[in-house]
């Protein structure tokens, strides 16, 4: 028996939007990967709740992460384009984190991710005797 999204597809052949070499799902796969990493979303979403924010008090709302984990994560998350730096010229030196409009667009697809999270645990809650 045959395949009929491969009789019926009115796209070339080969040229899925989903799994060609530049489709969709490479696309997301990108952006998921650069979102890896045990804390950078909750540093995101410490940042969604509280911006700017200080490097200390980013350390204080995201509880367990060591000071060379926090950095390098702002750092890569800066790198990606998710967040920006500012750095006030004082002495002490005060760096603030905020986050920058790519940043700011994840805002909905992360809450979205977060009820799938939470429905998903609710279902594997509900399957244990």
């Amino acid at each position: 028996m045959g395949r009929t999204h491969n009789i019926h597809s009115n796209l070339p052949k080969g040229k899925g939007p989903c799994f060609s070499a530049g489709g969709s799902a490479e696309h997301v796969s990108d952006a998921l990967s650069a979102l890896a990493g045990r804390w950078k979303v909750e540093i995101l979403f410490s940042l969604f709740a509280y911006q700017p924010c200080r490097y200390s008090e980013l350390e204080r709302n995201i509880g367990g992460i060591s000071q060379k984990m926090l950095a390098q994560q702002l750092r890569e998350l800066e790198q990606d384009g998710f967040i920006s730096r500012h750095i006030y010229p004082e002495i002490p030196p005060k760096v603030e984190y905020s986050l920058t409009e790519l940043g700011s667009s994840l805002r909905d697809p992360l809450r979205m991710l977060r009820k799938i999270g939470v429905s998903l645990k609710n279902q594997g809650d509900a399957d244990v005797p």
